[in-house]
């Protein structure tokens, strides 16, 4: 059997902050549970707005008429990929601008044969401090993938900070725990599609 690749989109500028160690805990999940895991750091990447053909003739909504930028390079990955991890942190209640310029660039997939379908995807979105406005943003993504035939796993959609008040106490940080469990779970879940 083909060994599950899970593919992490980093939506920060950052790689060493809230938001990335949360997507490498998923992702260290996922390689615990016996994936190939890679990571994309958006911020590295020239990913042009989508130009909007979608509104004049879906039909021309298709990869050969997308910008001619690093995008190009990533929809192979994006396509064989087995899981996609989405990580952005909360800017004003919604996800970053170059996440939103990625998700917007994923139409072409979904217009060419839906090629997202019944892929594996878990969403992180982070803020700095309790602001609000972190659980819209990672809805805003689910949404948006959600429509183009993703599964998500329990507890696939994280956010932080993350108080969870429970019977025996409260956890500040359940995100932190819940990470890896994600990225095995999807993991869990890409092998039994496949069967």
């Amino acid at each position: 059997m083909k060994t599950p690749f899970i593919l992490g989109i980093n939506g920060s500028p950052h790689k060493d902050g809230t938001t990335a160690k949360l997507l490498g805990l998923v992702l260290n999940g996922a390689k615990k549970a016996g994936a190939k895991t890679e990571i994309i750091h958006l911020y590295d990447w020239d990913i042009k707005p989508a130009p909007g053909n979608y509104s004049r003739d879906p039909k021309t909504e298709i990869i050969a008429k997308m910008p001619q930028d690093d995008m190009w390079k990533l929809y192979p990955k994006i396509v064989a990929a087995d899981g996609l991890v989405l990580a952005t942190p909360n800017y004003w209640a919604n996800m970053s601008g170059v996440m939103k310029n990625f998700i917007d660039r994923l139409t072409p997939l979904e217009n060419e044969g839906f090629q997202l379908e019944n892929k594996i995807a878990a969403f992180i979105a982070t803020a700095k401090e309790n602001e609000g406005g972190v659980e819209m943003a990672a809805l805003s993504m689910v949404a948006a993938l959600s429509q183009m035939g993703v599964c998500i796993p329990p507890g696939g959609i994280l956010w932080y900070p993350s108080r969870w008040v429970k019977t025996d106490g409260v956890d500040e940080s359940w995100a932190f725990t819940d990470a890896p469990e994600v990225g095995q779970t999807m993991v869990k879940l890409v092998k039994f599609f496949r069967t």
